[in-house]
């Protein structure tokens, strides 16, 4: 592939991956590999989950792009679907393409809105490849490093009883933007305490919270989204990754008062694929196949049957640092060997990543797989271990 541009940053391990089956790639060859990323995070139901491929198949027959002044009734029906996970009742939806575009969305409107200069969020979260999110300058944002302060005594992090905590200018914080636990990618999950201090902070100066839903969404972590491991409510949720199952579709949900307040302020914002139906149509489906077959209740338990399985082999492995997650979003943090033990898994079919510049490896496999496989992996995974330690 001399003439393809690869920079993710990640290697380039195959490049005749032909077919995908649920969790289940196959090379020209017929080899199988067992996804455990599902993509780049993205495949929550799976690869070419029937279903959606049928909606597209449908939808692509009727009208896939629409204009500047003419639209088509998915997109009500999808948004109404949306605002009711999301527990933001009578609230507005906009239809775009992309995690980084869905968060870069929802910041605008929230800049639109408040008076105040400067936006809070943490040191280890990541909030997409472009726009203001990505540049985090100090004119505009103040980063609280929650993993470093006076109260971090249990290595939970910042519990917001501290004196860095009481340093943050919440008088002159407008917007709070919280991703609740992808953290950058290794899976880290501030605590409830701190985080209901903050939305108490910043709901008390008329601040506005914005959350990250792109990697932590969509049944990810065992409910339908993170924020709802810490009783929030929140006022923008930007959602991306697992609503579109491979799809590039992301979704941008505002509150009732947000979508009020934004009417005043003359709020533009136009590119060529927004609101397109044909993104609609399998965001719609995508959240009915999850709710019909259980997938959020699933993500939870298979997730913990994981966890609980992986800190087994921990107890008996020096390598294993920590093993921390939710639902099917988990990361395995090594001593050290990470690369060696990727590469191992892959030569035994199973394909998950490693972190750059750190010896982590993350799981995140489709909402869809099946328990015999993730069975297979753990035994692979253990022997792996198992063989480092006694060599």
């Amino acid at each position: 592939m001399k003439h393809l541009i690869w920079s993710n940053g990640y290697n380039l391990e195959f490049t005749d991956i032909v077919k995908a089956e649920n969790c289940y790639l196959y090379d020209s060859k017929g080899n199988q590999y067992i996804d455990l990323e599902s993509g780049v995070w993205c495949t929550s139901v799976g690869h070419c989950n029937s279903r959606v491929n049928n909606v597209i198949k449908s939808q692509i027959n009727d009208i896939s792009h629409t204009g500047f002044c003419y639209s088509n009734p998915i997109l009500e029906n999808t948004a109404k679907k949306i605002l009711k996970i999301t527990n933001l009742n009578e609230g507005k939806c906009e239809f775009i393409c992309s995690g980084s575009e869905a968060v870069e969305y929802g910041m605008r409107v929230a800049k639109t809105i408040t008076e105040k200069p400067l936006t809070l969020t943490f040191s280890d979260s990541y909030f997409g490849a472009y726009g203001e999110a990505s540049k985090r300058d100090n004119d505009n944002w103040h980063i609280y490093n929650w993993l470093d302060c006076s109260c971090n005594t249990k290595q939970g992090g910042c519990t917001g009883e501290c004196s860095e905590f009481n340093k943050i200018p919440f008088e002159q914080i407008g917007i709070f933007l919280f991703e609740p636990g992808s953290s950058s990618g290794l899976v880290r999950f501030p605590s409830e305490k701190l985080i209901n201090r903050i939305i108490e902070k910043i709901k008390s100066n008329n601040g506005i919270i914005v959350v990250n839903e792109i990697t932590t969404g969509i049944g990810r972590t065992g409910k339908w989204f993170g924020f709802q491991h810490y009783n929030i409510e929140p006022d923008i949720v930007a959602i991306g990754k697992g609503v579109g199952n491979g799809y590039p579709i992301s979704i941008t949900a505002i509150s009732k008062t947000i979508a009020e307040l934004l009417k005043n302020k003359q709020f533009l914002y136009s590119q060529s694929h927004q609101n397109d139906p044909l993104g609609a149509s399998v965001a719609n489906e995508v959240i009915q196949t999850i709710a019909d077959d259980k997938l959020v209740e699933r993500s939870k338990k298979l997730g913990n049957k994981i966890i609980n399985r992986l800190n087994e082999i921990k107890e008996a492995n020096s390598v294993i640092k920590e093993i921390r997650g939710r639902g099917l979003m988990i990361a395995i943090e090594l001593t050290k060997h990470a690369e060696f033990i990727r590469k191992e898994l892959l030569s035994n079919g199973f394909i998950l990543v490693k972190r750059p510049d750190v010896e982590v490896l993350r799981m995140d496999p489709a909402l869809t797989i099946k328990e015999p496989d993730i069975d297979v992996f753990l035994e692979k995974f253990k022997q792996i271990i198992q063989n480092i330690e006694h060599n």
